[in-house]
């Protein structure tokens, strides 16, 4: 019998090998279900970050020059997974007539890795993105109030806060994403387009666009919404709107445009992100239903930005799933919705675990990613939760999976008795963002108060000062 299928280390793959199983399931990597070409050394450094070795089909793809001597290994086949699709605010796309998308085929984004270098920790910046965030919603919401109004805007003001904002992701991303992803409930009326423009910056810090370009992405993707104030409110809240209902929900685009020319002071290229971040890479976008390549750079970012946090973001769907999911259900819209280079490489900025992803150890313990290593983003910083005393809220400890060992004696010191029965202690999976009676927003202000950044007068005593003193002492 030939050699079909061989286990081989991720460091030992070259250009040509076609990878058809991993030592970990598919949904918890980026990739796709079915298998692939490894055709650029990007695509061995995210396998690097995901697995430590993965079996090749010799039958498909280029064979390691020992292939005589290789054993044959044959992975857990598994069926696939069919994952739903999740349309853009549910638009009703409908496919271009006499129109060839090989016309207008885009040049792969230019991937300049490590231009941008986390320089402050992310407790330190965590303290300076709270003000940020504050400023930040401030004078967009006065923005957004100006424009609706047609009087021009204080650009200058919203620009200062949308460059610190750049400023904020370029110094640690983490930081943003954290307090981005655990709001409080009664502070969301800008929150999706912030989330949508971190997640736009993030990705422009991990390809190391130029930071005049991030910008310009940044303020187009939180302006994105702005013509949504000419729609009527039974419209925009409507679920299932009738065809006559959806034309006129598709008009924010147009609206949003007319609105920012009018204002006079916000830059074409800004508009032009406003103007096609609905548009679709295969021409069923709108408002124009241009595709490829004629659907500007930064707008196909921005689109892929804001379909993510719609995907992922429990109070923009009636069913959020968790991030790795999320991942795959993105991953499904290359070359449909999205550029699919644009994707992959969006996936790999954004990790399998973003900061504030819900977890289940291998312990058992439930847990909160609080920050990634850029190098190593399966083993990330978590506050495992209280499951002690019967109460996940009410206290946390924190543990770094990249030193396995400290982490372990961690957990031991805390009690837990469970330690000792697993090999080895890392993320079994990610959970479903409301399957859990947990309060995001109090682990934060634990996380935060624990960290001295928390101005409010109950951080210093009672219940959150014994909280902070205990987490100062995990990390000591």
């Amino acid at each position: 019998m030939s050699i079909k299928q061989i286990q081989i280390k991720v460091q030992d793959l070259t250009l040509g090998m076609y990878v058809s199983g991993l030592d970990r399931p598919w949904s918890q990597t980026p990739f796709p279900l079915q298998g692939f070409h490894v055709r650029t050394p990007a695509d061995v450094e995210t396998l690097k970050s995901y697995c430590s070795y993965v079996y090749i089909d010799v039958t498909k793809g280029k064979a390691p020059l020992n292939i005589a001597d290789a054993k044959v290994r044959v992975p857990d086949q598994k069926p696939a997974i069919n994952m739903p699709s999740i349309s853009r605010e549910k638009v009703r796309f409908t496919a271009p007539k006499d129109r060839n998308i090989a016309s207008f085929i885009p040049t792969p984004i230019v991937i300049r890795r490590d231009v941008y270098k986390t320089t402050v920790p992310m407790r330190v910046e965590a303290a300076k993105a709270q003000k940020i965030i504050r400023e930040l919603k401030g004078s967009l919401a006065v923005a957004s109030k100006m424009i609706a109004k047609g009087r021009d805007v204080d650009l200058k003001s919203l620009r200062a806060s949308v460059d610190d904002m750049v400023g904020s992701v370029l110094r640690c991303p983490d930081a943003f994403t954290w307090l981005l992803r655990l709001r409080h409930k009664d502070q969301h009326s800008h929150d999706h387009s912030l989330r949508s423009a971190m997640w736009a910056v993030q990705f422009a810090r991990y390809a190391g666009m130029a930071k005049d370009e991030i910008t310009i992405l940044c303020l187009g993707t939180l302006l994105k919404d702005v013509g949504k104030v000419k729609i009527s409110n039974q419209i925009l809240r409507k679920t299932d709107r009738t065809a006559e209902e959806q034309e006129e929900y598709q008009r924010f685009v147009e609206y949003g445009v007319e609105m920012l020319r009018a204002s006079r002071t916000i830059e074409p290229r800004v508009i032009s992100v406003v103007r096609y971040h609905c548009e679709n890479y295969n021409g069923t976008g709108f408002p124009e239903g241009i595709m490829g390549s004629k659907i500007p750079l930064l707008a196909r970012i921005a689109g892929i930005a804001t379909t993510y946090d719609a995907i992922s973001n429990p109070r923009e769907i009636a069913e959020p799933v968790a991030p790795s999911r999320a991942v795959s259900l993105l991953y499904n819209m290359r070359d449909t919705r999205f550029q699919d280079d644009l994707v992959v490489n969006f996936i790999r900025s954004i990790g399998l675990y973003p900061t504030g992803t819900m977890v289940e150890l291998t312990t058992g313990d439930i847990g909160v990613v609080l920050e990634q290593h850029p190098e190593s983003r399966l083993t990330p910083q978590v506050a495992v939760l209280d499951r002690l005393s019967g109460d996940l809220n009410n206290n946390c400890i924190i543990i770094d999976l990249k030193d396995e060992l400290e982490a372990r004696k961690r957990l031991m010191d805390s009690g837990r008795d469970n330690v000792m029965n697993v090999d080895k202690i890392a993320i079994a999976r990610d959970l479903e963002p409301t399957g859990y009676d947990i309060d995001l927003a109090n682990i934060s202000s634990l996380f935060l108060s624990a960290a001295g950044l928390d101005d409010t007068p109950s951080a210093s005593g009672g219940i959150l000062g014994g909280i902070r003193q205990r987490l100062f002492k995990t990390q000591s």
